[in-house]
C-alpha cells in the first residue's frame, strides 16, 4: 500500500500504483470541497473506484494552503512504514516530513544527488543523518522481510530523479522569471501573461515542492 500526495512524482506514484492493481493512500491538505490541485481531480475519483483512500483532516470547506500541508505531513509518515526521499531542498515540507518519521520511528530512505543540485541538498544531509541510501527497489524491500517483489520487475529510481531537474512544464514560465531574480507578486504579474490567481497557485505549488521560497525581497528561487 502507498501513501503519498496529489503532485508530481507522487502523482506518478498513486498512478503506477493503480496501475499493477494496487491500492493507494492520498492525505490531502485541504478539505474535500477543494481537491488541489484541481486538474488531479479524476485521478482523486480513480483512486477510490479502485479501493483506494483519500483522507483528511480538514473540513469539507477547508482551502489549501501551504501551512496545511505541513501538518498533513505528520499523518502520511503516521500510516506509513517507512518514507522514501526523492528530492529535498535545503528547507522544504518533504524534509519535515522525514523529521517527524524519525521521530515517529519509521524507516526513512533517501536518493542520493550531485552535490551540485539545489534540490539533492536535503536527500544528501538526510543520508549523512542516518537515512538508508536508495538506489533500487530492493534497498527498501530488505528492510521489510514481510514484503516480497518481483526481481524480474525491478526498475532503478534512479532513473526517476533523471525525469524531474526542471519543474512542471506548466509552471516553467512563472519559475524562469523569479530564477533571474527575487521578485515580488505584482513584478510576477508584470512580466506574465498569466491571472494573478494562475500566479498564485503556480507560486503555492512551486514553494511547496522546494523550487522557491518568499522572502522580505519577494520569491526567490532555492
Amino acid at each position: 500500500m502507498l501513501v503519498v500526495w496529489l503532485y508530481g512524482i507522487d502523482t506518478s506514484a498513486h498512478q503506477g500504483a493503480i496501475e499493477v492493481g494496487g491500492k493507494t493512500i492520498a492525505v490531502l491538505g485541504s478539505g474535500f470541497d477543494y481537491i488541489f490541485p484541481e486538474e488531479n481531480k479524476s485521478l482523486y475519483k480513480k483512486i477510490l473506484q479502485h479501493d483506494g483512500l483519500v483522507m483528511t483532516e480538514y473540513s469539507p470547506d477547508t482551502k489549501p494552503k501551504s501551512t496545511n500541508f505541513l501538518e498533513r505531513n505528520r499523518i502520511i509518515s503516521g500510516i506509513s512504514i517507512g518514507v522514501l526521499v526523492i528530492e529535498s531542498a535545503y528547507r522544504s515540507g518533504t524534509s519535515v516530513t522525514a523529521r517527524i518519521a524519525k521521530k515517529q520511528g519509521k524507516l526513512v530512505f533517501a536518493l542520493p544527488h550531485e552535490i551540485d543540485n539545489k534540490l539533492g541538498i536535503g536527500t544528501n544531509r538526510l543520508i549523512q543523518n542516518g537515512a538508508i541510501l536508495v538506489t533500487k527497489v530492493e534497498d527498501i524491500i530488505q528492510q521489510y522481510p514481510f514484503l516480497k517483489y518481483d526481481k524480474n520487475k525491478e526498475v532503478d529510481i534512479l532513473q526517476i530523479e533523471k525525469e524531474k531537474k526542471q519543474p512542471d512544464k506548466r509552471y516553467c514560465e512563472i519559475f524562469n522569471l523569479i530564477l533571474e531574480k527575487p521578485l515580488s507578486l505584482d513584478e510576477i504579474y508584470k512580466k506574465s501573461s498569466k491571472s494573478v490567481g494562475e500566479i498564485n497557485h503556480i507560486l503555492l505549488m512551486l514553494e511547496l515542492d522546494g523550487y522557491i521560497r518568499k522572502t522580505s525581497e519577494g520569491y526567490v528561487c532555492i
